[in-house]
């Protein structure tokens, strides 16, 4: 089937096909009858198939599981009409094994629009998610799953499928905590989904409380309502999903090389919200377990406690999680403390610490230090031709040779502007020199550079070491640019060419 036109008349056919399976939900509810509730969900399988085949097609795949959720839900429905227009009252039949495979097909496309938000879910989102889904879970099959496998009255087949509906709702429960836990990037086709979801559970849940507290089979008419309304809902999501894809998520960084910085509102992190959620639902089954208790009630103390121990392990996993996180944003503020953001060099900060540090090195081993002041030849020229952007290109790819240049021996730091600062340890001036000297041939883009060095005579501070550097480079660009000045160790500067 190809893409219906999206043009007026796609957006009359969808409008059209969406009021009418709207319309169909309360006739389909209220009459009573097997065959109007098929044909209300024929309606909405009507509308979610035009809806789904109007979304574009580079953002339609997880909608396909969704349209595949609808035919086998029109087509279990079909299976349970028949099966009630013959008389046959059979449980579980083959409607029940479709309307699981349905289940499946739903989680696959909200697994697949939710990974249309975020391609790699942070795994504290997930592990949040997991621990609200597991508190449930432990519920479930306290009350739900563990008395219907136990029940001798009805077979093996009817324990199965029935223990499967309950599993099938932690299953949505874990979706919804998904999409809802993350990064609040949300777009309307994800609302819609969260709506669809919440909406089945609660009829789902009412189900299965009415048959545990009364045992009846008697449901409201709202119910049936809720399901119905439940494709609808999942059409209307479909609809939304042909607007403006979501938006990319925010990433912080600095340039060349330095690693990337996470959002500060990542995924990983814990709202005052979120972490009520994780708290009652980490402490659901032990409240549960005292309640019972307290009644005298201690069959399911076993299974409770050992849901609350998967808790635990879960929680603590997530607080070493948290740690981690913290431990990385540590490391990369610290970076970002001591990085020039634009060329990843070390910044003038750092820089200080690194030429104190260089100095006291030279000192023990009796090493030759030698610094240099870089400065790029006619930078605003280059700058006032090409564009701020080149400017920025061409400060970039100089940081990035010169750090090579300068080998494993030597460190290098944005001083300021178009000038750079650097230090090479040598075991004798004149390697040190040589160096310095190579960094001009590495200059990117046919631009050049002037270079001012000066040697540490081994007892004068940082900042006279650097005038001198400062001043040989001042010499070197006054005799023409593009060449190495020395301060020689007799005061007198010496440009070599």
């Amino acid at each position: 089937m190809s893409t219906i036109d999206g043009g007026r008349a796609g957006r009359l056919v969808t409008g059209v096909t969406g009021v009418v399976a709207l319309v169909s939900v309360p006739f389909g509810a209220l009459s009573g009858s097997p065959l109007a509730y098929l044909a209300s969900v024929g309606c909405s399988a009507v509308f979610v198939s035009v809806a789904v085949f109007r979304v574009p097609p580079a953002r339609r795949r997880p909608w396909l599981g969704m349209l595949w959720m609808m035919y086998l839900s029109v087509a279990g429905e079909t299976w349970f009409v028949v099966l009630h227009l013959r008389g046959v009252e059979q449980w579980p039949s083959g409607a029940d094994v479709v309307y699981i495979s349905a289940y499946l097909a739903l989680a696959w496309g909200v697994l697949a629009l939710d990974g249309q938000r975020h391609h790699r879910p942070a795994f504290g989102s997930l592990l949040d998610a997991a621990i609200v889904t597991c508190a449930l879970a432990v519920l479930a099959v306290v009350f739900l799953v563990g008395p219907l496998l136990a029940d001798p009255g009805q077979s093996v087949s009817a324990r199965l499928i029935g223990s499967l509906y309950p599993l099938m709702d932690v299953m949505l429960v874990y979706l919804v905590a998904r999409m809802l836990i993350g990064p609040r990037r949300q777009v309307a086709a994800s609302w819609w989904m969260i709506a669809a979801l919440v909406d089945t559970l609660a009829a789902d849940v009412a189900q299965n409380v009415i048959v545990l507290t009364t045992g009846s089979e008697d449901f409201p008419g709202w119910m049936d309502a809720a399901w119905l309304l439940f494709y609808v809902l999942v059409g209307c999501g479909a609809v939304s999903a042909r607007g403006p894809a979501a938006p990319a998520a925010p990433v912080s960084h600095v340039s060349s090389g330095a690693p990337a910085t996470t959002d500060a509102s990542g995924e990983g992190g814990l709202t005052v919200v979120r972490l009520s959620a994780l708290g009652l639902a980490a402490g659901l089954p032990a409240v549960v377990q005292i309640a019972l208790a307290l009644t005298g009630d201690g069959r399911n103390d076993i299974w409770l406690g050992a849901g609350s121990l998967v808790l635990l392990v879960m929680v603590v996993s997530r607080i070493w999680d948290l740690l981690q996180q913290l431990r990385r944003q540590s490391e990369q503020l610290a970076l970002v403390a001591r990085t020039d953001p634009l060329t990843g060099v070390a910044n003038r900060r750092s820089w200080d610490f690194e030429l104190a540090r260089a100095m006291a090195a030279a000192t023990q081993a009796g090493t030759v230090l030698v610094v240099g002041l870089l400065d790029l030849d006619h930078f605003k020229k280059y700058n006032d031709a090409h564009g701020h952007q080149a400017g920025d290109e061409l400060l970039q790819e100089a940081a990035r040779a010169w750090s090579a240049g300068v080998g494993p021996g030597g460190r290098i730091a944005r001083w300021g502007g178009e000038e750079f600062a650097v230090l090479v340890h040598c075991p004798e001036t004149r390697h040190g020199l040589a160096v310095l000297d190579g960094l001009r041939a590495l200059v990117p883009f046919a631009q050049t550079c002037s270079i001012g060095a000066a040697r540490w005579d081994g007892t004068e501070d940082a900042a006279e070491l650097l005038r001198r550097a400062d001043e040989a480079l001042y010499r070197a660009k006054n005799a023409g640019r593009d060449r190495l000045g020395i301060w020689t160790p007799t005061g007198e500067p010496v440009d070599v060419p």
